[in-house]
């Protein structure tokens, strides 16, 4: 709102406290301080009286207001709120008088500002095309200029300017929330900034290669195979073996046996705590993150819990793609434990992939 007619209402309502001056009496002395002088003219001015008197219920003096000034060619016509008031009398209005409005407004070159009332749509039929080429142009801008602005985001990027581009991209979430072709420039900006902060916490030197397994022997297999069945039935008929068959199927490599042979054993919290380790050999990383939220409220008096379960939620994250969040997780395990060595080795093996 204009400053100006802001402190004349919150001057006109102190004194009307005082003098028992009503909102009628507030809009005749408002309309006559703005009429005092040419230079209170101003779109401003005249957008935020005009408001006013619409929302004081004064539109009478809104309509006489507009018309004592018509022919003055340095007034703003306030169109939108001068079609709000003239609806309050629509009956009065003749087809001449609707022709003299169009005619008004066309001449004003103000169809665009016109179309934003609702009111008198059914008397002027021309608002209905004006508010249609309104919301095209709308809808042409908002594409142009995300279009622009994303040509600079790129070029920010070629640049590598990567404070300038992470400003922008807040910039183009505020403007256009929710919006696919954002979000997924977004996603890439976090992507390439995890990265890069592997690159520079992985020494160059020092790289982790990928083991090259050769095929598992087929005999072996068999074997491998008839054990875990006979663990299984041993554990069902005697619950008391099954952790320990489950960590020997761990140490087996057999991971998803594991799991099924610790559903026989009774829960404790050695049980709980490997678990989770061996969902996370079986890349059941969903059904991780939901035990690790039901583990820190168990165990959140223990102190060791907050760095248990970042270090699992972490890779968690990591399998499940979102390497940008996974990192910021382990970067934040690191900054509150800088000599967690198995985080900054993961980091390091990160980095290296």
């Amino acid at each position: 709102m204009s400053t100006y007619i802001e402190l004349e209402i919150q001057n006109l309502l102190n004194q009307g406290s005082d003098q028992n001056i009503d909102l009628a009496e507030v809009a005749t002395r408002l309309v006559s301080s703005i009429e005092s002088s040419p230079d209170h003219f101003t779109l401003d001015n005249i957008t935020a009286l005009s408001r006013f008197l619409i929302q004081s219920g004064n539109e009478l003096v809104l309509v006489e207001f507009v018309l004592r000034h018509l022919e003055n060619e340095s007034f703003p016509i306030p169109w939108p709120y001068f079609l709000e008031a003239l609806s309050a009398f629509s009956e009065e209005l003749d087809e001449k008088s609707v022709r003299a409005l169009i005619d008004g407004i066309e001449e004003d070159g103000a169809q665009e500002e016109a179309s934003r009332s609702l009111a008198l749509r059914q008397t002027i039929q021309s608002l209905g095309e004006w508010r249609s080429n309104r919301k095209y142009k709308i809808h042409k801008d908002y594409l142009n200029n995300k279009r622009l602005l994303l040509d600079q985001l790129i070029t920010l990027r070629t640049q590598q300017l990567y404070e300038q581009e992470k400003s922008l991209l807040a910039r183009l979430q505020k403007l256009y929330p929710g919006d696919s072709d954002i979000r997924r420039e977004v996603n890439e900006h976090k992507q390439r900034y995890a990265l890069e902060i592997l690159s520079r916490r992985t020494p160059r030197s020092r790289g982790v290669k990928t083991e090259d397994f050769s095929p598992k022997d087929p005999e072996t297999e068999q074997a491998l195979q008839v054990l875990m069945q006979s663990m299984h039935e041993h554990a069902e008929t005697d619950p008391s073996m099954a952790f320990d068959f489950a960590i020997a199927a761990y140490m087996l490599e057999s991971y998803e046996d594991a799991l099924s042979l610790l559903s026989f054993s009774d829960e404790s919290e050695t049980l709980i705590w490997f678990r989770l380790e061996v969902l996370l050999k079986c890349r059941r990383f969903v059904e991780l993150l939901t035990d690790l939220a039901k583990v820190e409220v168990v165990f959140a008096h223990e102190p060791e819990t907050f760095f248990a379960t970042a270090y699992l939620r972490a890779q968690a994250l990591w399998g499940l793609g979102q390497k940008h969040t996974a990192i910021e997780v382990m970067e934040g395990l690191l900054a509150a434990r800088p000599h967690y060595r198995a985080a900054s080795a993961l980091l390091s093996i990160w980095g290296g992939q």
